[in-house]
């Protein structure tokens, strides 16, 4: 493990902002005298925060999601690590040297001090989000609205604003629109929250961005979808139809060549085959789903499809937050028998074989691991 210790204003303020997990390291914020403190994990991955005590004594031990407020009992020690790693090991070193240490009084966010500019712009961002609800809502707000005017992505962030500007109800001076609007989204919006949450980063654009290009032969494509959702399925639950893992690029005339869309065996096929691991993790949802044994779990941890269905990584599977974000098959996991169904399926009214190994396709399936979008 990797301790770093974070003893000035500009290192506290970053802390592990921008970083996908912290893996092996334990962030120690050192303060010279103990008080209270407010922490904020926005830009964070999910990490376990820790507020020690002179001793050593936790006097708060919790996970945090990304996009919280923490606010932390009086304390001169605040760690950071990921939700899974074993610090109690190292308490006693970090002690000796807190106890020792001399620096100017300088912090990250003190209850006594003034909001950073950061949390000024999250409340403008915030009240921005507020402004279109109501405006799309003159009346009153109303799901069937919200539905026809805004992507479920975006409904994700509304809801998220309305739920920051609710975690403030009497410490700011906010207009009360803000906060009239904020209760009536919640209250609207309460039978699908954790799903638009998931879905304000799971359900984010993407087909405008990735590379339309053919897998059969590598002309311009469109990337179609492979698996529909049940009847009657609530558009707050079916945003997983929509994502990257259940998309194929296929140009027009190899859609016609193939009976792409009148195949549904040939369409699980090729997103079988192209999307590995995946695929595999999105077709245990839509099955649960379609059969009605769908269990519930932590979205905000797990906003694509429940920690059983995927492994551990991205590659293997995983519907983790951080592994949420829409991106390119590159590196995923595929074995032989995936080839095989994914070149069973592309040969269908004939294809020469070198497809296989043509430079369209390799782009698409070769190890890559920087995600599309940051």
């Amino acid at each position: 493990m990797r301790v770093q210790f974070l003893v000035d204003s500009s290192q506290r303020s970053f802390g592990a902002m921008f970083q996908k997990s912290l893996k092996e390291d334990l962030l120690v914020f050192l303060y010279p005298t103990p008080a209270p403190r407010t922490f904020h994990t926005f830009f964070c991955p999910p990490l376990r925060m820790i507020a020690l005590g002179e001793q050593g004594e936790a006097l708060f031990d919790q996970v945090i999601q990304p996009a919280r407020l923490v606010r932390l009992p009086a304390c001169k020690i605040v760690l950071e690590c990921d939700p899974k790693t074993e610090f109690s090991s190292y308490v006693e070193s970090i002690l000796s040297v807190a106890h020792g240490f001399k620096f100017p009084q300088s912090a990250a966010w003190e209850a006594s001090s003034g909001v950073d500019a950061l949390l000024f712009a999250l409340f403008a961002q915030a009240m921005a989000d507020l402004r279109r609800v109501r405006s799309a809502n003159p009346d009153g707000v109303s799901r069937e609205v919200l539905r026809k005017r805004f992507n479920l992505w975006e409904r994700g962030r509304f809801a998220s604003s309305a739920g920051f500007i609710m975690d403030f109800p009497d410490l700011y001076n906010l207009p009360e629109m803000a906060l009239e609007v904020s209760r009536d989204l919640i209250q609207v919006e309460s039978p699908y929250l954790d799903e638009l949450l998931a879905a304000a980063i799971g359900n984010m654009p993407w087909r405008n961005v990735f590379p339309g290009i053919c897998v059969r032969c590598g002309c311009a494509a469109r990337w179609k979808s492979a698996l529909s959702a049940p009847p009657e399925t609530a558009p707050e639950i079916a945003w997983r139809y929509q994502r990257p893992e259940n998309a194929v690029p296929l140009c027009r005339a190899c859609t016609m060549t193939l009976g792409y869309l009148t195949k549904p065996v040939l369409r699980i096929d090729l997103a079988w085959g192209l999307w590995g691991k995946r695929f595999e993790a999105l077709w245990s949802w839509h099955k649960a789903l379609a059969w009605g044994n769908l269990t519930q779990w932590d979205k905000l941890a797990y906003p694509l499809w429940p920690q059983e269905y995927g492994g551990e990584s991205w590659e293997s599977g995983s519907g983790a937050l951080e592994h949420a974000t829409p991106r390119l098959p590159n590196g995923v996991a595929r074995t032989a028998q995936h080839d095989e169904i994914f070149w069973r399926a592309l040969s269908e009214k004939g294809v020469r074989k070198r497809t296989l190994t043509a430079a369209h396709l390799q782009a698409l399936v070769a190890p890559i691991p920087e995600p599309l979008h940051p």
